[in-house]
């Protein structure tokens, strides 16, 4: 898989540690270095479980916290992809660090991952600004995405 900035990733039959279900789980990636490539996970729901009210496509803050918000059909990446339920993503402490070699193992599985597109620079920058505005992100973390931001 082409581990690159914007990549859209599913995770077939993931197993969630929170009430044993398993489900398809979807990734972003943010960034990527020589090395690792840096995931946020979303959360795709039929519920408005925040109870957010007034949702709109984009980055809002709701107490405090900013997330990412996906409309169910929203079209999305070079691929034409779309989430089929409403989808968040919050940015507190979920930007994680994955070593390239994990995650090549872990698409050459069975079920494994699948790319479902690429966002545009655009799409990904907005998703970038959004994770930048919490002060949950690590410190490194924060200041290798600002620069990316930057250059898209």
């Amino acid at each position: 898989m082409d581990w690159k900035p914007g990549l859209i990733v599913r995770i077939k039959d993931y197993k969630f540690e929170d009430d044993n279900s398993t489900r398809d789980k979807y990734s972003i990636v943010l960034f990527t270095n020589h090395q690792e490539a840096y995931l946020i996970h979303s959360l795709t729901t039929s519920r408005n479980n925040p109870g957010i009210s007034g949702l709109k496509y984009g980055c809002s803050v709701y107490n405090r916290l900013p997330y990412f918000y996906f409309p169910a059909a929203q079209i999305i990446g070079d691929q034409n992809f779309s989430f089929d339920k409403a989808t968040f993503i919050f940015f507190s402490n979920n930007v994680r660090k994955e070593a390239f070699e994990k995650l090549e193992a872990a698409s050459k599985k069975i079920f494994g991952l699948i790319s479902l597109g690429v966002l545009t620079n655009g799409e990904l920058k907005r998703i970038i600004k959004c994770a930048l505005k919490s002060n949950l992100l690590p410190k490194q973390i924060e200041q290798e995405l600002s620069v990316f931001k930057d250059s898209l």
